[in-house]
């Protein structure tokens, strides 16, 4: 089925489409929660009771912005390492033995998060929401709690967009050459080699 793909389309055209066609997906459910999420806000303006104060600070057009933003930055990241890992696995099996230091980049934010809610601007805080890959989870989560600086929030963006067209470079090539690899299962020193081809 890949070559029978890859001879109408190129290797570069046929990850950008899956990319893409899962992040409609993913929209989609953004949209919903967003849509969700402003009802809740007219509902609860409409009561004026006072104890819903904090519920509605939640939903912010600010805050709904920057959870879209984060979303978006955090999704075509991993999104592009996922991809690589599923271009050299030729198993099931290979590819969850090879996703698993991924999934540990996005669990240890949520490990994590009581001590961040706790001192959102905490050192270690700021600095781990500056550390691209866990970036859009901390530093949202950050803005949620307690608002960072607009300099933190800026260069988080920044600092996460070139990472990702950086990884997005990187998994291009990796898919172009691992999409039609089959019987062996390349060593990441041969990964690292074709990312830099």
């Amino acid at each position: 089925v890949m070559e029978v793909l890859l001879g109408s389309v190129s290797p570069d055209e046929l990850m950008t489409g899956k990319i893409l066609g899962i992040g409609l997906v993913g929209l989609t459910q953004v949209a919903i929660y967003a849509l969700t999420a402003g009802m809740v806000r007219i509902y609860l303006s409409a009561r004026s009771n006072p104890d819903m104060a904090g519920i509605l600070s939640s939903f912010t057009a600010g805050k709904m912005t920057f959870f879209l933003v984060f979303f978006m930055l955090g999704y075509f990241m991993y999104t592009a390492l996922f991809a690589c890992i599923g271009a050299v696995c030729n198993s099931e099996q290979e590819a969850q033995n090879l996703q698993s230091p991924v999934q540990m980049c996005l669990i240890l934010p949520m490990m994590a998060t009581i001590f961040f809610v706790g001192q959102p601007d905490s050192t270690i805080a700021v600095i781990v929401s500056l550390i691209p890959i866990f970036t859009p989870m901390v530093m949202f989560m950050r803005i949620c709690v307690q608002t960072p600086p607009a300099w933190q929030i800026a260069l988080s963006i920044v600092l996460t967009l070139g990472t990702t067209w950086l990884i997005f470079r990187g998994a291009a090539k990796i898919f172009r050459i691992g999409i039609l690899m089959y019987g062996k299962r390349p060593t990441i020193p041969e990964i690292f080699r074709w990312a830099r081809s």
